[in-house]
């Protein structure tokens, strides 16, 4: 998507980075130049993911670690800088949702959500805004969101925590841009990956489909040539905003019925 050297000398933090987008920006900012530290609980892909990118020519650092975890998270931010000296590029992909009703999602799933995806994600930017970024006066930071904004069915909890994101993402553009540092945040439409084709029905893929302007699901690429461009210094005016990458879902609407009411018995 850019030039190989467009990132050149910059280091980026990747979170979630051994699959799926994660693991599609991590490729995207290496084949542009860009040492990486991917970062995740499973070991093994974040391994698999370090090879290829040392296989296109960039360092790579691979750590499993736990976001939800302080004493993890400065122990991953102390690997990075003694590994690199430096964090230029902070990609928050590390999250976790589950489908359910509303009405049954309990309190402990839905605390379970927000941890990771807004408490955690909480504890990295600022862990690497104060180590790296600060005193270094540069850098962009990146929260992952969800499209369609308006919120989702049976994703009241993860919807929720990812619009959280949205707000925080402008909010620190506000305080954080006398220090050099950008904050966006990307919102993703729905995307084909392998979870899908194991977990949902051809009938499901198509109805999605349907909702797409486009006419197609997105990828992993889709989004991470976004993240890779959005990073780069043809993007030093951007900041503070949330970037929807979906096809056109978000403006199209859920294209779908609205369900019907139930009848009181």
């Amino acid at each position: 998507m850019l030039r190989p050297d467009v990132h050149r000398g910059a280091v980026a933090l990747v979170t979630g980075g051994g699959t799926g987008i994660g693991r599609a920006v991590a490729l995207d900012l290496a084949r542009s130049g860009a040492d990486i530290v991917i970062a995740g609980r499973r070991l093994e892909p974040l391994q698999k993911t370090a090879a290829e990118i040392a296989a296109i020519g960039s360092r790579a650092l691979a750590l499993s670690i736990d976001i939800r975890e302080d004493d993890q998270v400065a122990s991953m931010v102390d690997q990075s800088l003694e590994h690199f000296g430096r964090i230029d590029i902070l990609v928050n992909n590390a999250g976790g949702q589950f489908a359910a009703p509303a009405e049954e999602i309990t309190s402990k799933g839905w605390r379970a959500v927000h941890r990771l995806a807004v408490d955690g994600t909480w504890s990295v930017t600022r862990e690497v805004a104060v180590r790296a970024m600060i005193p270094q006066h540069a850098g962009v930071v990146f929260f992952m969101a969800f499209s369609p904004r308006r919120g989702i069915p049976s994703m009241v909890h993860a919807s929720s925590a990812r619009a959280a994101l949205e707000n925080l993402a402008s909010g620190l553009a506000l305080e954080w841009s006398r220090y050099g540092i950008r904050s966006i945040c990307i919102a993703p439409g729905t995307l084909a990956t392998e979870g899908m084709q194991q977990n949902y029905t051809a009938e499901d893929r198509a109805q999605w489909e349907a909702a797409v302007p486009l006419g197609r699901l997105g990828t992993a690429a889709d989004v991470s040539g976004v993240i890779a461009f959005l990073a780069s210094r043809a993007a030093r005016y951007i900041t503070g905003t949330t970037i929807v990458v979906d096809g056109g879902a978000d403006a199209w609407g859920t294209g779908h019925p609205a369900p019907p009411l139930q009848v009181q018995p």
